[in-house]
């Protein structure tokens, strides 16, 4: 009786250290799964500090805001090589803010108007997609569904503040050699400043059901063209041209085309709402000379943007609560796209040291109207201080100050507000931001 005992007790045994061998072999399959194995997550700390003082359009103002972001970002790998999923969790926390804050797009304005104790921090899953791929080495598509960051795709973008903005809806692309199609249909959004999901808009507030976009691109070492369109339903349509080209390993030539088309709901606007009357055109370019520790860019841009009895200009965004894709050396602190505007742009950098960059922008827009050559532009230091050393090679310390000079202007429009002397009215302003950025690689 006894050796039976014993013979059961050692049964028992085998077949629990076999059932734990075979646990641990089922969990050591389950690591190697491409889906766990090629799992990335990353932790960014990012503090924002913007600032701007002007008098453009009311009595001198102030609008700065200062905040704190936690982000978590989640990719996952593809199970079954095939299907996986991403997410991004986003925390805010306030730590100052004038009046005027939101203009700064850091912090959310829990509330009506300008006022300080409106501003908010807030957390948001500003990403969560299903993504999937086909095909292999030559020709491959990759597609998600689901909240996602849309940066230079089509003719949206994405704007990185201390959070991203991102759209609800499919995206796709499309790969082969050096050509590529990419694809978007989107009917939501959250904005970068929020934690809310809304709607696109007109200028006038009515919603707007979907953004459609598609591009096709070329990309080679030496040579970079892409062309893109979009519609926001029965609102604007809109094409974007740009290409990069490398004739040598220190020179860049580049070139930008904007257009927007007034559909139905844009004609059908009021006159006071309308960028333009039906159709605006940005163009410009661009040539950079690259050294080892040193490097100059200029740029050259014409606006026609076309409104009856006042400043026409070309509007960025193909609908509100969109980001619209723009590249082009004329977008700055103050956008040099109103009609009949000539822009000038100067950028020039210098590596003191290998791991600081310091630079220096100039922008130089001027433009007609009754009799008056209005003139607009800026003088901006920058720094960026990016550590060579491993165990700060994650960290990054950007900041700018400048001094602009401007035009007096209508809330709501960019049209000058002249004297009693048909002059126009100038208005200086100071403005600043520094950004500190640590990412973290948690696994």
């Amino acid at each position: 009786m006894k050796k039976l005992i014993l013979l059961g007790l050692i049964s028992a045994s085998c077949v629990a250290q076999a059932a734990e061998s075979s646990h641990y072999q089922f969990l050591d399959k389950l690591a190697e799964n491409s889906f766990f194995k090629d799992t990335k997550v990353d932790l960014t700390l990012r503090n924002y500090w913007k600032y701007l003082k002007e008098n453009e359009a009311q009595p001198k103002e102030v609008h700065s805001a200062w905040g704190q972001a936690f982000g978590l970002d989640y990719k996952s790998g593809y199970f079954l090589d095939f299907i996986g999923f991403d997410a991004t969790y986003t925390g805010v926390i306030k730590l100052g803010a004038s009046d005027y804050f939101s203009t700064r797009g850091l912090l959310y304005n829990d509330g009506t108007g300008m006022n300080k104790d409106n501003a908010k921090g807030f957390s948001k899953i500003g990403q969560r997609y299903v993504k999937i791929k086909l095909g292999n080495d030559e020709v491959k598509f990759n597609g998600k569904y689901g909240w996602q960051i849309l940066k230079n795709y089509g003719v949206l973008t994405a704007s990185n503040r201390l959070s991203q903005n991102s759209y609800l809806g499919y995206s796709g692309i499309l790969s082969y050699g050096h050509l590529s199609l990419d694809t978007a249909y989107v009917t939501s959004a959250i904005n970068r400043d929020s934690p809310n999901k809304v709607h696109f808009q007109t200028k006038d507030k009515k919603n707007i059901d979907y953004i459609f976009t598609s591009g096709l691109t070329y990309k080679d070492q030496d040579l970079f063209l892409t062309y893109n369109y979009g519609e926001a339903e029965d609102y604007q349509r809109r094409h974007v041209i740009e290409t990069a080209y490398k004739p040598t390993e220190q020179l860049t030539l580049g070139s930008q085309i904007y257009g927007s088309y007034a559909l139905d709901e844009y004609k059908n606007m009021a006159a006071s709402k309308k960028e333009y009357d039906n159709h605006a055109w940005h163009y410009a370019a661009d040539a950079k000379w690259q050294e080892q520790v040193w490097s100059m860019k200029f740029g050259i841009a014409y606006t026609q943007a076309k409104k009856e009895n006042a400043v026409g200009n070309y509007g960025r965004h193909i609908a509100g609560n969109s980001r619209g894709r723009f590249n082009a050396l004329t977008s700055a602190g103050v956008d040099y796209m109103r009609d009949g505007e000539l822009a000038l742009t100067a950028v020039g950098t210098y590596n003191f040291i290998d791991e600081l960059t310091t630079g220096l922008q100039i922008n130089y827009g001027q433009f007609d109207y009754k009799d008056n050559t209005v003139r607009t532009g800026e003088l901006n230091i920058f720094n960026r201080w990016a550590p060579t050393d491993p165990r700060l090679k994650n960290l990054s310390v950007f900041s700018m100050f400048g001094y602009g000079w401007s035009y007096k202007h209508g809330r709501d429009d960019k049209t000058p507000t002249l004297d009693h002397n048909n002059k126009y009215q100038r208005s200086p302003s100071l403005s600043g931001e520094v950004i500190i950025e640590y990412r973290f690689n948690l696994l």
